[in-house]
């Protein structure tokens, strides 16, 4: 595993030397602007939500844009450092699934799935170049934005032009594309943590009317966190994207692209430190006071919450800490103690094809057609403890592929700019999963599986949209549009087995009767061979109890029809501004959800949610276009909202009922645990409020800026299961909905060293949140996040084709976290958010 991890490290770095080499050559002259970006360079925000390059003030929708420039001097590296600049959007990042995982939330519209992934569908578009990147093995699809144009976050529903997953919005991502220009680009760097990155880019023409443009980024690190226990490891991770692109323009009126994109995504151990809050499970409670077990790693005391836990327990004290006092634990801050090495190791494909064709100069033909390729492979040290108790094994395989064609207007003197088109679709998902038991544990034996089983999930559909533009006078413009929709998905479970309770050396296997359809309890194969020689593995007078097949409620199925239309008033009441007013509708597919994990038969169908957001807003430009403002008011109205739930239940053993599993319930007395996944559908929600940004330039040096987010949103109707119990949610807020959210920046530029540099400090909010479906005023540590606020600072030098640049993350080091790990002896693990620094010099021929 040592060997391995090393030469994916040394291929990461490799693989970016040897394209850069080759690049090199070939690079002659300073790139020009792409294509699409040269039909506005006024300085205008230019957005494609409507699938055509439009200014800002010609589009009626609250966009948040961030331009290749920003990017590369914010040093951003994925999702999460643009969204901290983004009002009314939060998120959590560093989950199971790697270090690029990112769960987002836009206006309360959260991707809030169940036990297990792919259940319900996405609430966000994310397209790379007008191909939807879908949802990868890996979650929430985090493209790569190196050697971008430009990033834009569209809030509110997007459902005539994006379609079924863009409920809350749609993240836009635009490549620069080939051009006939040679130019070649380097950037090497190196960072806190042993982090070091290499990526380039080169661009020129092979053939007349043929463009080739390739970049590479990669990165490795020895991640924030060490593993004290012998094995060794650490939070190390390594990543790798390659985007070759090629661009064939044969006449004027006929452009053609394809890209390929690939990404390698590897990671170690989960950078995540225990709160130490209920920990222990199955009977074996984790003693903080036991220095075998604690390996000197205390818990992770973020902003002091877990002092506060304690302090708030019966008498000042809690029992699960063992009578140990809370002072002598150490804040910790850099360790981890597992008995095993996690890793998490991701691959992505993106190959997307376009053509635009213009017959004449008044309609144009554009045809779009993707597909998309992941897989994950994974294993977790479930327990996290330094105890060999609890691994997971998991495999998972995602593929989508679509193809869409629409018919548009062109030219700028329409009286009516209309669009008409079509597309179809098709995503697959499976999925291996095992939970392996290391040590006698609860109700189970050494080598048994707690519960192991395939999934495959499939969607499929199909669209057709329109929408048309009608210039009523040079000043006021009147948007009609509506898709009509087809989705179908399909839940399946096959090979579904749970362990039985471990039984006493001697005694027959429980070969009783089924119940609710499931098998009795039988030995493997491999089992039954040693069984008869007498071979089992004895552990304190136990041998495995077998397994029994899991046989109902492994097949789900859900179909719906949608009508999705937008009605939009825009008035410009002069060339640097506009006023609009918007009523859109949004919905996620219907589908259906087994749940043989339960053992009861629980399989469900779920209908489609649907959302009609009101909205008005503007955008201005002033004092000679050097102030911008942007603003939205906004009304979202939920019916169906779809709520996800996982429900966990203990058969006892001495008396077979099924009863609830609470905090305080001994696992030891339960013969088996059963999983009841669930997905319903709630009557009402509604989410309200506003986001407000503006950008200055105070003088040619000095610019600033900011943005503020204020959200309400609330269910309010209906009920759900919450920490396993079912209650009203009337007038509770929804989880991962922050009520406010701001940002500032501000940046210097001024002559330095015979050349130009700038510094700049940026800043980040975002107010109390809870990481669940709902948030409370009960809700405490580690459930519910404190307020955020971060700091960063960066410092850039030009000397001509030649840029440093320094960056520091998380200036003030601010203890904080987004997401949590619920299952853990040690407590829910916490996300770790470290200061980091990195250094980066580029250079451009």
């Amino acid at each position: 595993m040592i060997q391995s991890r090393q030469w994916k490290r040394a291929g990461v770095i490799g693989a970016s030397v040897m394209a850069l080499a080759l690049a090199a050559p070939a690079a002659a002259q300073s790139d020009t602007q792409s294509g699409d970006q040269e039909q506005v360079n006024d300085g205008t925000i230019v957005v494609t939500a409507q699938r055509k390059l439009q200014t800002i003030l010609d589009v009626p929708v609250s966009a948040t844009v961030f331009s290749s420039e920003t990017l590369e001097d914010r040093n951003y590296s994925d999702a999460k450092d643009y969204l901290l600049q983004t009002p009314n959007v939060s998120f959590q990042q560093g989950g199971r699934n790697g270090a690029r995982e990112i769960v987002i939330s836009i206006r309360g519209i959260a991707d809030l799935k169940g036990g297990e992934k792919v259940l319900t569908q996405s609430a966000f578009a994310t397209y790379v170049d007008e191909f939807s990147a879908g949802t990868l093995a890996s979650g929430q699809a985090n493209p790569n934005i190196y050697d971008v144009e430009s990033v834009e976050i569209l809030r509110g529903p997007q459902g005539v032009f994006f379609g079924r997953n863009s409920e809350g919005g749609a993240i836009n991502i635009r490549t620069k594309k080939p051009t006939e220009d040679f130019y070649g680009r380097i950037d090497a760097g190196f960072g806190r943590f042993s982090t070091y990155s290499l990526a380039g880019v080169i661009n020129g023409k092979v053939a007349d009317g043929l463009f080739a443009r390739l970049s590479v980024q990669g990165e490795t690190t020895k991640g924030p966190l060490r593993n004290r226990h012998p094995i060794g490891g650490g939070t190390d991770a390594d990543y790798l994207n390659i985007r070759g692109q090629l661009r064939w323009q044969p006449d004027d009126a006929t452009t053609v692209d394809l890209q390929v994109n690939h990404t390698i995504d590897n990671s170690g151990m989960q950078a995540k430190i225990g709160s130490c809050i209920n920990q222990g499970a199955f009977g074996l409670p984790y003693n903080l006071a036991t220095p075998e077990l604690l390996g000197g790693i205390g818990c992770y005391d973020a902003k002091g919450e877990f002092r506060k836990w304690v302090a708030s327990g019966p008498g000042g004290t809690q029992p699960q800490l063992g009578g140990l006092d809370v002072d002598s634990i150490r804040n910790n801050k850099d360790s981890l103690y597992q008995d095993t090495r996690d890793f998490t190791n991701n691959e992505t494909t993106l190959v997307i094809g376009k053509a635009y064709h213009e017959f004449s100069d008044k309609v144009g033909l554009t045809l779009v057609a993707g597909y998309a390729e992941s897989d994950q492979d994974q294993f977790l040290d479930l327990d996290g403890s330094g105890i060999r108790a609890i691994n997971r094994l998991g495999k998972f395989y995602t593929k989508s592929y679509s193809v869409e064609g629409r018919l548009s207007s062109v030219g700028e003197d329409n009286k009516i700019d209309w669009t008409i088109g079509g597309i179809a679709y098709r995503e697959k998902f499976t999925a291996v999963n095992q939970i392996l038991i290391e040590q006698v544990l609860g109700p189970w034996a050494p080598g048994d599986k707690a519960n192991e089983n395939r999934i495959f999930n499939s969607l499929r559909g199909w669209a057709a949209f329109a929408n048309a533009e009608w210039h009523m006078t040079d000043a006021l413009s009147l948007i009609v549009g509506g898709r009509y929709s087809y989705d179908r998905g399909t839940n399946r479970w096959s090979d579904v087995y749970a362990a039985c309770s471990r039984r006493p050396v001697g005694t027959p296997l429980d070969t009783s009767t089924a119940v609710d359809g499931n098998g009795p309890c039988e030995l493997t194969p491999e089992q039954a061979l040693m069984d008869a020689q007498g071979q089992l593995p004895v552990y304190d007078g136990f041998v495995t109890g077998g397994r029994y097949e899991q046989r109902t409620g492994r097949f789900a199925t859900g179909a719906a029809h949608d009508f999705s239309p937008r009605l939009a008033i825009n008035w410009k009441p002069n060339d640097d501004a506009s006023i609009y007013a918007s009523v859109s509708k949004g919905y996620k597919p219907a589908g259906g959800q087994a749940n043989p994990d339960g053992g009861l038969g629980g399989s469900s169908t779920f209908g489609r949610e649907k959302l009609w957001n009101y909205e008005i807003g503007g955008n201005a430009y002033l004092m000679n276009r050097r102030l911008l403002l942007q603003g939205a008011l906004f009304y979202m109205d939920w019916k169906d909202f779809q709520f996800t739930s996982r429900q966990t239940l203990c058969v006892l053993a001495s008396t077979g009922a099924i009863v609830i599993v609470t905090p305080g319930l001994d696992l030891s007395t339960c013969s088996r645990q059963l999983q009841a996944d669930s997905v319903t559908n709630l009557p009402k929600a509604r989410s309200k409020g506003f986001e407000l940004s503006a950008t200055a330039r105070v003088t040619d040096g000095l610019t600033i800026g900011g943005s503020v987010g204020y959200l309400d949103a609330k269910y309010i109707r209906g009920e759900g299961l919450v920490g396993g119990a079912l209650q009203p949610l009337d007038g509770i807020r929804i989880g991962n909905s922050p009520r406010w959210t701001a940002s500032a920046n501000v940046e210097q530029r001024f002559p330095l060293a015979g050349g130009d540099a700038a510094v700049a400090l940026n800043w980040s909010y975002r107010g109390r949140t809870a990481l669940g479906v709902v948030e409370q005023a009960s809700l405490t540590f580690p459930t519910q996040v404190d307020p955020v606020s971060l700091f960063n600072l960066r410092f850039t030098q030009d000397w001509g084709q030649n840029k440093l640049s320094i960056n520091i993350d998380n200036l003030f080091a601010s203890e904080y976290y987004t997401a949590n790990e619920g299952f853990s002896f040690i407590g829910p693990r916490l996300s770790y958010n470290p200061r980091t620094w990195s250094v980066k010099w580029t250079t451009e021929f």
